[in-house]
């Protein structure tokens, strides 16, 4: 199988590559998130650099952490191209659904049960996916981040997402992915104490700490304390859940109705309820259901079924890839709903001439699941620390997630609003891992 980068036409391009790039070993930070991935460096003269990529979407330090795919025949043969993150976007929204979007790729790492998918009629497994996804990456970077001995340190989560999720084995083919894109001197750093070893970059004192990292498949937390050498994580907890577990919750409970949850089907003489797994509606997942397999079995339920039309709305969007529109409809009204009661998810763009209507209400109603986790795995972590909440001094909340009223409220119930700060929710976990790289040195 070949598999290639190939820019389209009217892609755009991101930081140029220079002929004076800097040969010095620097320090590295990459924080590949679930949803998004970041870019931090630290010159050897101790410059700190924030790395912005310019893409037909505008401009930004995240990086999508995404991968399009797509084939083209070159020389009588089928090739497979890719394009990732912003430039991904691009791709996929001006070319059409003639291509595969992969999302999410992070939350496949501890997963043992999946290798892979296929791609055109070819394997390509989760390593190669990220390979080919980090190969894009760093072909966008205004410097090279391979050779020269440059100390490079790379996010994890405290707790992989997943079921279940074997740590070992996330972090082997993680490794294995970053290895094959070429970097080396690597150094894993959990994620929370990353963002911790930022906001100490400004620490006024504060003797114990605790720092809430949200991504968008994780929410993981570290308690820091102060000490000679400053705030020192002395202890971490982390869940398999964060933004997109939110985001799935509105997809099931408001959108999935309309796709066939909760609708009927014939099987002989009996009408049974259609079976729903929360996870059909996963953004991840969608685009890989796209196989002859999957797309059988839902075919086979659409013609049992009493609501036809709604099963032949949801093979529609799995056949023409628009779960990404999917996902953008619904996170776009989350979002929305950080600064007003209520928002509309536009359906439009999957084929449905409809806006629902979500409100706060609803949607804090269909967390409070999730957020009694996340309030049980703070409260474990302090008590194992014999750690009162009230001996926390400040909580420094990143990640997207972070917004959400919803968890802003739970913490500010648990530790007083006054001690709730925040910043640089995307960025700092990048930024800190830098911060660790550079103290190495």
């Amino acid at each position: 199988m070949v598999l290639l980068y190939h820019p389209r036409p009217l892609t755009g391009q991101g930081c140029a590559m220079t002929p004076n790039m800097t040969t010095k070993p620097i320090s590295i930070g990459l924080d590949f998130g679930t949803t998004n991935t970041v870019v931090s460096t630290i010159t050897a003269e101790g410059v700190r650099q924030h790395h912005v990529f310019e893409s037909p979407l505008g401009a930004g330090r995240s990086f999508r952490s995404l991968i399009c795919y797509w084939q083209e025949v070159e020389r009588a043969r089928p090739e497979i191209h890719h394009s990732s993150g912003p430039y991904g976007i691009s791709d996929y929204i001006e070319w059409g659904p003639d291509q595969r979007l992969i999302m999410s790729m992070k939350s496949y790492l501890g997963d043992a049960s999946f290798t892979g998918t296929q791609i055109f009629g070819r394997r390509v497994g989760i390593e190669d996916i990220i390979v080919d996804f980090l190969t894009d990456l760093l072909g966008r970077l205004d410097i090279p981040l391979t050779g020269a001995g440059h100390r490079i340190r790379v996010g994890r989560p405290v707790v992989f997402a997943g079921a279940r999720p074997d740590e070992a084995l996330a972090l082997d083919r993680l490794r294995r992915a970053l290895e094959g894109a070429g970097l080396s001197g690597i150094e894993f750093a959990l994620e929370p104490a990353a963002a911790g070893a930022q906001y100490a970059r400004t620490n006024t004192r504060k003797d114990l700490v605790l720092v809430a990292d949200f991504g968008g498949g994780t929410s993981d937390f570290s308690v820091l304390k102060d000490g000679p050498d400053g705030l020192q994580p002395i202890a971490h907890a982390g869940l398999g859940l964060a933004g997109d577990r939110f985001d799935s919750r509105i997809v099931n409970h408001v959108v999935a109705p309309y796709l066939g949850k909760g609708s009927r089907f014939k099987s002989f003489d009996t009408v049974m309820t259609v079976p729903w797994n929360s996870s059909d509606l996963v953004w991840h997942r969608i685009s890989l259901m796209n196989n002859p397999t999957d797309l059988r079995a839902w075919d086979d339920l659409r013609r049992a079924s009493l609501e036809p039309e709604k099963i032949e709305r949801m093979i529609k969007i799995i056949t023409d890839g628009t779960g990404f529109h999917l996902y953008r409809a619904v996170s776009g009204a989350k979002e929305a709903l950080s600064q007003a009661e209520v928002a509309t998810i536009p359906l439009g763009e999957i084929g449905l001439d409809l806006e629902l209507e979500l409100t706060r209400e609803t949607f804090e109603a269909l967390i409070a699941d999730d957020l009694a986790q996340i309030s049980g795995c703070v409260l474990d972590l302090l008590a194992q620390q014999q750690i009162a909440p009230e001996r926390i001094d400040q909580v420094f909340m990143t990640g997207g997630t972070a917004h959400t009223p919803a968890v802003r409220r739970l913490f500010a119930d648990l530790f007083g609003a006054e001690k709730i700060g925040s910043g640089g929710e995307f960025t700092s976990v990048a930024d800190g891992l830098a911060e660790l790289a550079h103290a190495a040195a």
